[in-house]
């Protein structure tokens, strides 16, 4: 059990890193493609549901990465929700490799951006609008398609690693 003498402030960001990635969080890819076709991808855990009614999602990348340009640039993006066996593909599309979609399966979504046909659950968003979140953009887009797998158990992160939840968990309906 904490006692009140195990308070730390949140000034070094390895410290505040570590107390953060004690909130287990959803492994999800982000993929889009640019006007002149081009594909883009990245590994987020930052997803999460913002409204119902409008249907928003919202995903945060640190700024200066090249994903939010391409994204404020095309107008939409696809939320693709990992399974519990995905953790190579999370590991892929966090790496710095040239072509993330090298060797994986994929078809264009009905806004034209990549939609992993194994995911455990796809967003398919157009562009709401963006926020200054600190040393992060905050990404904001409105669901107009999305599906769901019957089954399956997805991928979590956790005090910095990827961990499959394996037990079968009741499908809601």
């Amino acid at each position: 059990m904490m006692a009140a003498d195990d308070w730390i402030s949140p000034d070094d960001p390895l410290d505040l890193r570590k107390a953060l990635s004690c909130f287990a969080t959803g492994i999800t890819i982000i993929t889009g493609t640019t006007e002149e076709g081009a594909r883009f991808g990245l590994t987020a855990s930052s997803f999460q549901p913002v409204s119902l009614t409008p249907p928003l999602v919202l995903y945060s990348v640190r700024k200066g990465a090249a994903s939010v340009g391409l994204v404020k640039g095309s107008g939409s993006f696809c939320v693709n929700v990992l399974r519990h066996e995905h953790v190579e593909l999370a590991k892929r599309f966090a790496a710095p490799i040239a072509d993330r979609f090298d060797g994986v399966e994929w078809y264009r979504g009905s806004l034209g951006c990549p939609v992993l046909p194994d995911a455990i659950a796809t967003f398919e968003c157009r562009l709401w609008t963006t926020y200054d979140g600190g040393d992060h953009e905050i990404v904001v887009g409105e669901v107009v398609k999305m599906r769901r797998a019957p089954e399956g158990n997805p991928l979590v992160f956790f005090r910095g690693e990827f961990h499959p939840i394996v037990a079968d968990i009741p499908r809601v309906s």
